[in-house]
């Protein structure tokens, strides 16, 4: 025979049980994530450890093929998170902090003219400028407008710390390849 159990005792029981399942049932949805930071700077939103490898092994590789050698990629430091939600830290982001950390390598302007690679340059806006004053620097008098005979493309690309060509010899390309036309206020070249 069964010994009856007290209400207060049961009450207590039914509780200490639910709190067990709540707590199994957060358990059960915890998933782990990392805080990642890189060279001193915490990357926004949590990674996944399996996302990191992946973006360390990309950003090594881009490294030595920039370099041609083995880099000294910075190792991640990673801060592990309890959260309900997942992972959802961006992989372009934190393989750009690492590439950008990395002895080496560095983040230029590729010039294009016409499709064709000049090189690069530490900073698109500033040779953008420095053209146009060379430009108007050699204006004939009697022009009123000017444009370069050929499609200029900037655009942002990894590459060795050291190969940046001067803004200055990058505008004499420039020009080489896509010369100067200078127009005058009857629409004829200057």
């Amino acid at each position: 025979m069964e010994k009856p159990v007290a209400p207060e005792r049961a009450d207590r029981r039914r509780a200490l049980i639910l709190l067990a399942a709540l707590v199994l049932l957060l358990a059960a949805n915890l998933r782990p994530s990392y805080s990642v930071t890189v060279a001193g700077a915490q990357l926004p939103g949590r990674y996944g450890l399996r996302q990191t490898e992946r973006c360390a092994a990309l950003a090594r590789e881009t490294a030595e093929e920039i370099l041609g050698r083995e880099p000294l990629l910075p190792e991640p430091e990673l801060h592990l998170r309890l959260s309900l939600g997942g992972a959802d830290g961006d992989d372009a982001r934190l393989t750009d902090a690492l590439l950008r950390a990395t002895p080496g390598v560095a983040v230029a302007e590729e010039v294009r003219v016409n499709g064709i690679r000049l090189g690069t340059v530490a900073d698109g806006q500033t040779l953008v400028r420095a053209l146009e004053r060379s430009i108007r620097g050699q204006m004939p008098l009697a022009a009123v407008s000017y444009s370069i005979s050929g499609q200029l493309e900037l655009r942002r690309v990894y590459t060795r710390a050291d190969s940046c060509t001067p803004d200055s010899d990058m505008i004499l390309l420039i020009t080489g390849m896509a010369p100067v036309v200078y127009v005058d206020a009857n629409g004829k070249l200057a």
